[in-house]
């Protein structure tokens, strides 16, 4: 009996298109199904319209609605673990103390993880797989 095969599917939303690109070859490539989003609204609609979502790639700044914003309004109608994808400093700024706070008290369920900008791929890959396992999971 041959065992059929569940890609997994992973939408990354990001105001910067050269890092959807960069998401969409990577990951890719690695097997998973990636679709992307530059426009935080656009992507939500994505993620009502997607029924076999795996993953979440969240950039957390981005203008007119943020990471978190977008966060919570996904999470009040599905629940799907997400990665936060940041440049803000892991310490010395308002912002990378938003970050922490926000991360201990409502993030850090074993659902979401963070990634700090820059990062080599492998880290990627590693946080990815770590939330939701391997592209390819047997049926």
């Amino acid at each position: 009996m041959l065992r059929g095969y569940a890609v997994k599917t992973i939408i990354a939303i990001d105001d910067e298109p050269e890092i959807l690109k960069c998401f969409r070859e990577a990951l890719t490539l690695r097997g998973f199904t990636v679709h992307t989003s530059a426009d935080p609204e656009t992507g939500i609609q994505m993620v009502r319209a997607q029924p076999a979502l795996d993953l979440l790639l969240l950039d957390v700044k981005m203008p007119g609605k943020s990471g978190f914003d977008v966060y919570r309004e996904i999470r009040a109608f599905r629940a799907v673990p997400v990665l936060f994808i940041t440049a803000y400093p892991r310490s010395f700024t308002t912002d990378s103390d938003e970050v922490t706070k926000l991360w201990s008290e409502q993030f850090a369920d074993g659902t979401t993880d963070i990634l700090y900008k820059p990062f080599p791929l492998e880290n990627l890959f590693t946080k990815v797989e770590g939330l939701i396992g391997p592209a390819n999971d047997a049926d």
